[in-house]
């Protein structure tokens, strides 16, 4: 084999070395999704979020529905009528510097109790970010 063809050969070994590196969903969202069922009260989701290490943001009912007007934030859920969180929550590292997090959005309404939530795994592969 030359070497030129053993070029392209090792950077295919190598990609699917990598691509078989890749860790399975974390079991966090579908966990999530069970815990912050509707009806859940607003202080303890924040609580409970605390908890898991999450960087949260509360925001009044004014402040869900401007967000939800603006194009600088996108909102997956429509305000609730009361108060909502935005967060992300860290899962994972790897040791290529990247990692996994879930980011959520939690609507809830004017007696504080939760609508619905959203929560989606994201994965950032390197960290060069």
């Amino acid at each position: 084999m030359s070497r030129f063809r053993a070029i392209p050969t090792a950077a295919l070994l190598a990609a699917l070395a990598l691509a078989g590196c890749e860790e399975p969903p974390s079991p966090l969202v579908p966990e999530l999704k069970q815990q912050f069922a509707p009806g859940y009260p607003l202080a303890d989701a924040i609580q409970n979020l605390k908890a898991r290490n999450t960087t949260l943001s509360v925001h009044s009912r004014s402040e869900c529905e401007s967000l939800a007007r603006s194009n600088t934030m996108t909102s997956r859920l429509r305000p609730g009528g009361g108060p909502c969180i935005f967060g992300k929550i860290p899962v994972s590292k790897n040791w290529l510097g990247g990692h996994t997090d879930v980011i959520l959005q939690l609507v809830f309404n004017a007696e504080d109790k939760l609508v619905d939530g959203d929560f989606e795994e994201i994965r950032v592969p390197f960290g060069w970010n």
